[in-house]
């Protein structure tokens, strides 16, 4: 089956359970339900909420602090180590976060990646999108709003994103590492 069927089926899947995943709270009979369920409210999300999340379904996470004081969440997934970055965090908001971004780095690849590759990559693909510096260091990125949503399930479905572009970018890029 041509890889691009699937990443339709894939994507109407994914649509379709973030579809319920905003309509659940609409569903709600009082506000008070929305705190229930756990969704992410207007002050965003908890670094340390989604790396809880990651250790109860069995990955390492470590978070630490960026060099501008952000935190950020150091994984690993398909055999790479990913890090989670977190933006427009508010120390007052108990230290959550409006977005996040899913990262990964690629570094010494032989033979190096051509931009032609990585352009083809970034044309056929909706979540994720790869970028070189120059030096022969490929990164590969997805980032999140998370707002308005079930914590849990949310991330869930994000991170099995994440992991299926994770798997095809290598792939793609014939990473033996």
């Amino acid at each position: 089956m041509p890889r691009f069927t699937r990443a339709r089926r894939q994507l109407r899947a994914f649509v379709i359970a973030m579809a319920a995943a905003v309509a659940a709270p609409m569903l709600a009979a009082a506000p008070a339900s929305a705190q229930i369920l756990g969704l992410v409210d207007d002050t965003g999300v908890n670094p340390q909420d989604l790396a809880r999340l990651l250790q109860q379904w069995g990955y390492r996470a470590e978070v630490k602090t960026d060099q501008q004081g952000e935190p950020e969440i150091v994984s690993a997934v398909e055999g790479l180590t990913f890090v989670i970055f977190f933006y427009d965090c508010n120390k007052s908001a108990k230290g959550k976060c409006l977005s996040y971004q899913f990262w990964a780095g690629f570094r010494d690849l032989n033979p190096p990646v051509t931009l032609e590759k990585l352009n083809d990559w970034n044309e056929k693909q909706r979540w994720t999108m790869c970028s070189t510096d120059g030096q022969g260091r490929v990164r590969v990125k997805m980032s999140v709003n998370p707002r308005g949503t079930d914590l849990e399930q949310n991330f869930k479905n994000w991170f099995n994103w994440w992991q299926r572009s994770l798997a095809d970018f290598k792939k793609h890029i014939n990473f033996r590492g």
